[in-house]
């Protein structure tokens, strides 16, 4: 107890002091894990987006042409089998060079953007943190604070740039495709309107629910570092103590959780790509045999058919 300890060795003493602090530091972070959910910060966001906003500004735009010409390739594409079905002489459609050169230039823009934030965050975030009281290094372990400079702003970053790269264009592609798909055939586009709403709200429910899985085992992840670093950090009283067969059982614990979400998210991402597959796959095939009746019936083209499932499965990704 700590009144006994007063009799104790000075050496045994200081051991044990030493001890009580590694045991104090495995209790619940709660400055790092509030009870309440964060709320996001957009002035301090902007601050360090407006730096920035020039090359963004040109990466959106980049974006938005690479998008447009995205949703004129399938309707020339569905010309040029027009043509080819008529035996004249066809050309590759003009519209994949420049395509190719947008998307180049708006990704590159995206990555310096990414990095330069990142960079910017890692900094003030690092910079905070030296200048927090010495009571929030009692409350919250090493590994997790390490953990906030890197994983979580890698995450940040990613999501970022994910959110412009694919964010901004897919709606672009999906609203100009959707228009296509009503001017190549009414009738399929209806057909189509039926049943993707129900395909988007599945998806949208299932990846609900994969995003707090894998927050879950992002969590796991940090809280077996931080066990792991208090126990290499103090290995000394480890050693003292004879614990070192307790500190591993913790830290096999805490990776064994980790482990156990991470599998529950690699089923859980596994099933929805299989059953996305699966939809998408049964959409093409109604899409053929739907347009292969009005094929039939002269109401559409090869052509038309051809860009009515390219554009389909252009709003579908």
């Amino acid at each position: 107890s700590p009144r006994a300890a007063c009799c104790w060795p000075p050496r045994l003493a200081l051991r044990w002091a030493a001890w009580a602090r590694l045991c104090a530091a495995r209790k619940p972070p709660s400055l790092l894990s509030p009870s309440s959910p964060p709320v996001f910060d957009w002035p301090v966001f902007w601050a360090f987006l407006r730096p920035q906003l020039l090359a963004l500004s040109a990466a959106v735009v980049l974006a938005l042409g690479a998008a447009l010409l995205n949703v004129r390739i399938p309707v020339l594409l569905g010309h040029l089998v027009n043509v080819v079905a008529r035996g004249a002489q066809s050309r590759l459609p003009p519209a994949r060079f420049p395509q190719g050169l947008l998307t180049f230039g708006y990704i590159a823009l995206l990555s310096r953007v990414g990095e330069q934030v990142a960079a910017s965050m890692r900094k003030a975030l690092f910079i905070s943190l030296l200048r927090q009281d010495v009571a929030f290094y009692d409350a919250n372990r090493t590994g997790q604070l390490v953990n906030r400079l890197t994983a979580d702003v890698q995450e940040f970053k990613s999501s970022f740039k994910l959110i412009i790269s694919q964010g901004l264009r897919s709606s672009t592609q999906a609203a100009g495709c959707i228009v296509s798909l009503y001017l190549l055939s009414p009738k399929l586009t209806g057909l189509l309107l039926l049943v993707m709403p129900t395909l988007v709200g599945a998806g949208a429910l299932v990846g609900s629910f994969l995003r707090s899985l894998s927050r879950r085992a992002q969590e796991q992840v940090a809280k077996a570092t931080g066990v792991a670093d208090e126990v290499l950090g103090n290995v000394r009283t480890v050693r003292a103590f004879a614990m070192e067969d307790q500190q591993a059982g913790l830290y096999c614990a805490e990776a064994e959780r980790s482990s156990q979400l991470s599998q529950r998210l690699g089923l859980g991402i596994a099933a929805f790509q299989g059953l996305s597959n699966l939809a998408l796959n049964g959409i093409v095939l109604g899409t053929i045999f739907v347009g292969g009746s009005l094929m039939a019936g002269n109401e559409l083209s090869p052509g038309d058919l051809m860009s009515f499932l390219v554009a389909s499965q252009t709003v579908q990704r």
